[in-house]
């Protein structure tokens, strides 16, 4: 939930404010020089907004902060869910998109870039975004976990890594 929706945006915000989730859960993890805490705090009073949001049963509050790069961040984002589920697993879920983001989304647009690249018209960025997850398949498949390096090491090998997808 962003705030392109203020009104709904701005009574979770006070609603989170002054009332007690039902269940939080946390996990802080240490990887890559970097410091990460994550919060879900489940909330189950959805209000009024049960009557537009159809099937909504809960609701959650994802907080993030921590050091990347010796840099502090902190982030809080808001989400409507029609699941039963527990904080514990709405917790697995927040981590496992960021797990995507990282693994899928940043190497296609950073090391691979997608977003700078030039196939304009009907088929052809599709067609080449489909290239580019092949590659970071084969490469994770043939033991790279740094898709720069992969691409370094397999510039000239498109058989290796076709090979590698069987």
């Amino acid at each position: 939930m962003k705030a392109n929706h203020p009104k709904l945006y701005s009574w979770l915000l006070a609603w989170a404010q002054t009332q007690a989730p039902i269940e939080v859960a946390e996990h802080f993890e240490r990887t890559h020089g970097r410091q990460v805490h994550r919060r879900v705090s489940l909330y189950q009073e959805v209000g009024d907004w049960a009557e537009q949001w159809q099937d909504v049963h809960r609701w959650l509050k994802v907080e993030r902060w921590g050091v990347r790069d010796g840099q502090a961040f902190a982030q809080t984002h808001y989400y409507l869910s029609d699941l039963q589920w527990k904080a514990t697993e709405f917790l697995v879920l927040v981590r496992g998109h960021w797990s995507i983001e990282n693994q899928l989304h940043w190497p296609k647009d950073v090391v691979l870039g997608e977003d700078k690249a030039r196939q304009r018209g009907q088929n052809a960025p599709a067609n080449w975004s489909i290239v580019r997850n092949f590659f970071i398949t084969g490469a994770r498949k043939l033991g790279f976990t740094s898709i720069a390096q992969a691409k370094r090491q397999l510039a000239n090998q498109v058989e290796r890594v076709m090979l590698s997808l069987q």
